[in-house]
């Protein structure tokens, strides 16, 4: 008997509570449901109704369970559909990405060549900001998935490392003025960090809101500063290791379409496979 079918019926005679109403609802005789739901009874080795008085039947510890899985998949399934309909009149589909500055400046453009090469009718957008303003993105759905520097603390959002990053000190090194970036925290919490374990007194504090400007300063000979290794150039020398790693996180919503997941379960496969390119990659 076609499993769809058993499905469908289960379903509705777990909404309706009653066999005769769900007969009503699908079209079919009592007997008919009855059969269906026998069927998938022995089909799963598990009783999912216990009849009651009054015609009314209640469901099983085993029948809640299935119910609430089975809802699972028929959302699964409507959104799966409803890609492949898009696909088959070729619509693209936009998937958004979130990254902080860093990340979105060195790891993520080589990344979105493959992605698109890996889903070419998945059109993706990259959006650069601080790690709060992508996760409040991430819980509004205005984004997919965010790659940040720092841990968010809702509850609702979904965190994973994927690297390991690695500090260091760059700049003048007679030049006692640090800058500072405004918009990584992290960065901000390691430059504050270094600062007081070592002793240092800055003559002068300079903040900076990004990456460009910090690194245009420091070639003119400007102050130091802390900087993450993929922010480093060729050009620049490095004054001394931290012994400061930061983990980055790939952080996005529990609810994830199929799409997205297997979107979210592609990239991350991709970065973690990156490490090795990287001096600074740990697993």
């Amino acid at each position: 008997m076609d499993m769809f079918k058993l499905l469908n019926t289960f379903i509705t005679v777990y909404d309706e509570k009653n066999f005769t109403k769900a007969s009503q609802q699908l079209y079919i005789s009592q007997s008919a449901v009855s059969t269906h739901i026998c069927s998938l009874e022995k089909s799963l080795g598990v009783r999912l109704f216990e009849r009651t008085k009054y015609m009314r039947i209640d469901p099983t510890i085993a029948g809640k369970l299935f119910y609430i899985e089975l809802k699972k998949l028929q959302n699964e399934w409507k959104e799966t559909t409803n890609v492949l309909r898009k696909l088959e009149k070729e619509e693209c589909i936009t998937f958004k990405i979130g990254a902080s500055e860093t990340i979105g400046n060195t790891i993520i453009p080589e990344l979105l060549n493959r992605l698109a090469e890996i889903f070419p009718q998945i059109k993706f957008e990259l959006s650069i900001a601080n790690s709060s303003e992508i996760a409040k993105s991430i819980s509004l759905s205005d984004i997919n998935i965010g790659l940040v520097e720092s841990k968010t603390s809702t509850a609702t959002l979904e965190s994973k490392i994927f690297m390991y990053d690695e500090m260091v000190v760059v700049g003048n090194p007679k030049d006692n003025v640090w800058l500072f970036h405004s918009e990584e925290d992290s960065m901000k919490q390691h430059t504050n960090q270094y600062l007081t374990y070592n002793q240092i007194k800055p003559e002068a504090t300079l903040t900076v809101n990004d990456n460009i400007t910090i690194l245009k300063m420091i070639q003119q000979g400007t102050g130091q500063t802390i900087l993450s290794t993929l922010s480093i150039q060729s050009e620049q020398r490095i004054l001394r290791r931290t012994n400061f790693f930061r983990p980055l996180y790939m952080i996005s919503n529990n609810t994830d379409t199929p799409v997205a997941s297997n979107i979210k379960s592609t990239l991350f496969s991709l970065l973690m496979s990156n490490q090795e390119k990287y001096a600074w990659g740990r697993s």
